[in-house]
């Protein structure tokens, strides 16, 4: 009988990269997986049924005790006051603005070296309620390991992580995204026994900020990123993919990827189409690709234009599948525009030149993304994108990617070769190999 692991999955993301992927399949080869979530669609359940995965609908069971911990965290908390993301948001009106959190950090000040993430994590631990039904489940196929995408960062992992600490399960987190360990969501961050990190990036900032023991951290790759290097997924051609789209093949084409929920930035795309109006760039085609926290109607109003097309808004002359329409996109798409955006690093993969926008609206964001400490700092202190702070900087920089492409590729590529470390397209194995050693 082969043991039996417990997958905690919230994020729809995250359910793209573990459950869309080659890792669900290689994972049910040697394990029998029980995924706990409330956020699978029907097609995913529909082939999760068909890999014998059980799936049980699932919720916070504690949602009050981790609003309050959540809360105490951010303004209690002074382990973290180096990663500067939260100072920005120390200073933020939404911090000023609470006068409650304001005299909070005032009092916890003097109690700074107790107010530790482990000393919260034991707090919560005391003060959650037992979760009869899980126990149900683990009396029934008793796990060897249960797993969360995140260390925890996200409030149904964090509980998920607690739980396997309560019941005496090892936990790990497979599938940490880039800034989850130095942005302002570190606070909120619990200790799994193991996790799973990209590259050595992400291993040394959870060594030196978080105290991991480096014999619990492994490096495994993305399986987030193993479609672009999987040679069996192919895709149409240019001129197809463009057809398919309902743009011209004729010229070239500009992607503006939105960053999460955004209203103010289909007015920043709105200057970007009045260059092309205005005809000081070129003319081009636009695709649109809104963030999936994003609404695209949004950009509704856009598609009274010629060559522009919106995903998830615009009917496309042929359904491709999801992998394979993003990879076509980022090999198709001349320039990568977006706020900031994990995307930026995945254009990187084909080389393409990405523009970066400040978005007036996210006073907070800018600050955190862009500043020398944060975690996209590396790609702007490489220069492999170029960060544009006003539109005539925005200008400039559109015509100088469309006239010579090849500019700043030695930069794109050093800072890919450090995030990428694999490009196999086997992170998914390397990371089922490496459960069986620690379970």
């Amino acid at each position: 009988m082969n043991k039996t692991l417990f997958l905690f999955l919230k994020n729809s993301l995250f359910i793209s990269d573990l459950l869309k992927t080659n890792y669900i399949k290689e994972l049910v080869k040697k394990y029998r997986v029980i995924i706990f979530s409330n956020v699978i669609d029907s097609d995913t359940k529909q082939i999760l049924s068909a890999l014998n995965v059980e799936c049980v609908p699932w919720k916070i069971q504690n949602p009050r005790l981790f609003a309050v911990t959540k809360y105490l965290r951010t303004v209690c908390m002074h382990e973290f006051d180096k990663v500067s993301s939260l100072q920005f948001y120390y200073d933020s009106p939404a911090f000023r603005n609470d006068k409650r959190a304001r005299l909070l950090r005032l009092i916890s000040w003097p109690f700074a070296p107790f107010l530790t993430s482990r000393f919260f994590t034991a707090l919560e631990l005391f003060f959650m309620r037992r979760s009869s039904l899980l126990e149900e489940y683990v009396k029934k196929y008793q796990p060897s390991l249960i797993m969360t995408a995140t260390p925890g960062v996200q409030v149904f992992d964090a509980e998920a992580i607690l739980y396997g600490k309560k019941m005496g399960i090892p936990t790990l987190a497979t599938n940490i995204s880039w800034d989850n360990l130095t942005s302002f969501k570190c606070v909120r961050s619990r200790k799994p026994d193991y996790l799973f990190v990209w590259n050595q990036v992400l291993k040394d900032a959870a060594i030196k900020i978080h105290h991991f023991s480096p014999d619990r951290i492994f490096v495994t790759g993305s399986m987030r990123f193993d479609q672009y290097f999987d040679v069996s997924r192919q895709i149409p051609s240019r001129d197809e993919f463009l057809s398919i789209k309902g743009l011209n093949p004729k010229y070239k084409t500009i992607l503006f990827a939105s960053g999460g929920r955004a209203p103010n930035q289909p007015t920043i795309f709105k200057k970007i189409l009045d260059l092309r109006k205005s005809g000081v760039i070129p003319y081009v085609n636009f695709l649109v690709r809104p963030h999936p926290f994003d609404e695209p109607e949004w950009y509704r109003i856009f598609l009274s234009e010629p060559d522009i097309f919106v995903e998830r808004i615009s009917e496309p002359k042929k359904k491709l599948d999801a992998f394979v329409n993003l990879k076509a996109t980022l090999a198709y798409t001349d320039i990568n525009i977006n706020h900031k955006s994990t995307i930026s690093l995945e254009s990187f993969i084909f080389d393409k030149p990405v523009i970066n926008f400040i978005d007036p609206a996210l006073l907070f964001q800018n600050k955190h993304y862009f500043d020398e400490s944060s975690y996209y700092y590396p790609l702007i202190k490489e220069k492999a994108i170029r960060f544009v702070p006003n539109d005539e900087e925005m200008l400039s920089s559109i015509n100088e990617y469309l006239a010579n492409p090849m500019k700043d590729s030695e930069n794109r590529q050093r800072v890919a070769d450090r995030f990428f470390v694999f490009r196999d397209g086997l992170s998914y194995r390397r990371n089922v190999d490496l459960i069986e050693k620690i379970t």
